[in-house]
């Protein structure tokens, strides 16, 4: 084995947002492109340049009457701070285009409706009041269900309530609006009365509008209006310029490659983790640490949340196997800590080179590769970077996040209750 030996004196940049478990915002909790944080400006008014998000819209014949004929999509945008990707939909009518976080750890899509209690996002904020087609949802008994809703008797509006697992929340009132996607034919259809929220009270989230709900629940627009099958193929999240991720909803979804069961408790996405090995080896961890019993434990798949989390035993494991490799040739940043800034000196892309991938492997023979852009995490500057897992300090659960799902179509069939994973170029299946 090969490992790079490149040294280089470092301002230190503490990179904890993104090894912390807390930065999953998951867990209260079509085809769209992928859109990357650093392509994204901040809106400081309503002239910037946001054509890249209106597509030319094609005649209104073909709206709301093809949802059996064409690939419902999105084109995805990563960023890089917090990890994540962007999927971009429109939504009333007149459209307001809008860049929402792909979550599969909650069910609510949910935008920032102006005027509100508003964190700042990189383009216009939606307005129900300038939307033709935006109505009141009634309140439909949902007492398991996430979020929380009430009926406001002086309102008479149905209000709901989001707290996500790193404190972030939405608030405000539950909607039915008009929500506009991409065709794979470069098309556009509209689908009538989506239930969403009306966020009026936000705070815990940056620059994008919102949030896409994929989960398997109630108010999720995947069980509600797509027929339970969506995929989505994420590439790199620091090529700010790739036109190649997707996500697609419906029955255009992508189920390809290897097949593992698929398992929902309390509206969250379960697989069978039941191996680890890095490179070659096979570590030694007892398989009963990644199984859920009752409500503690298992291993979900969430897309709203940054890094990898895995359960004590299984984070100490495969730490001891990377720092052995690591530990002895880089030198460890100030303050370094096995939990909290896991963070070693030197250019992240210099001393990638021999290093072995890490490897989950799921019941049924599924693989999910992790290489060293999926492990770590650059500083800004460039000159240290951090292991991008962490241990969960809140139960016993294991998250596999974005980062993990770089360079994979990942398709989820909630019919035959199985997800997909094939580690591909996203340019191959987009042509």
């Amino acid at each position: 084995m090969t490992i790079s030996l490149t040294l280089r004196t470092t301002i230190l940049i503490s990179l904890i947002v993104l090894t912390c478990s807390n930065r999953c915002i998951s867990h209260p909790r079509l085809a769209s492109r992928l859109i990357h944080s650093k392509s994204i400006k901040t809106q400081e008014s309503p002239k910037k340049n946001t054509g890249y998000l209106h597509p030319k819209p094609p005649p209104a014949s073909r709206l709301d009457n093809m949802w059996t004929t064409v690939n419902i999509i999105s084109h995805v945008t990563p960023i890089t701070r917090p990890a994540a990707f962007l999927a971009n939909i429109s939504i009333g009518d007149p459209p307001v285009p809008q860049l929402v976080l792909i979550d599969t750890g909650s069910d609510l899509t949910w935008i920032q409706c102006h005027p509100c209690k508003c964190y700042p996002q990189t383009i216009p904020f939606y307005r129900p009041s300038r939307s033709s087609t935006y109505r009141d949802a009634s309140c439909e008994p949902a007492p398991h269900a996430m979020p929380r809703i009430s009926h406001d008797e002086r309102t008479k509006t149905c209000q709901y309530y989001l707290l996500y697992r790193d404190n972030s929340s939405t608030r405000g009132t539950l909607a039915e609006e008009k929500l506009t996607f991409q065709t794979s034919d470069d098309g556009l259809v509209s689908k009538q009365n989506i239930v969403i929220g009306c966020g009026q009270d936000n705070s815990g989230f940056t620059q994008y509008s919102g949030v896409l709900g994929l989960g398997p629940g109630k108010f999720s627009i995947v069980t509600r209006n797509f027929g339970s099958r969506f995929s989505y193929c994420f590439g790199s999240l620091t090529d700010r310029t790739n036109p190649h991720n997707i996500l697609t909803l419906g029955d255009g979804a992508r189920t390809e490659g290897d097949p593992t069961p698929l398992h929902i408790f309390q509206d969250r996405y379960y697989l069978d983790l039941q191996a680890i090995s890095l490179g070659q080896k096979l570590l030694d961890i007892k398989t009963d640490v990644f199984k859920r019993y009752g409500s503690q434990g298992g291993t979900v798949i969430d897309t709203g949340c940054s890094p990898t989390i895995l359960a004590r035993e299984a984070y100490d494991t495969l730490f001891e196997e990377i720092n052995f490799l690591l530990g002895d040739v880089l030198t460890r940043v100030k303050d370094w800590d096995q939990y909290t800034k896991p963070c070693y000196e030197g250019n992240m892309k210099a001393n990638r080179l021999g290093f072995p991938v890490v490897t989950f492997h799921f019941a049924g023979g599924a693989e999910l590769t992790l290489d060293f852009e999926s492990l770590f995490v650059e500083s800004e500057d460039g000159e240290s970077f951090c292991l991008a897992m962490s241990m969960n300090t809140f139960d016993d659960m294991s998250v596999i996040g974005a980062m993990a799902q770089q360079h994979y179509n990942v398709g989820y069939d909630l019919l035959t209750m199985n997800v997909y994973f094939q580690r591909t170029d996203c340019e191959i299946l987009d042509s």
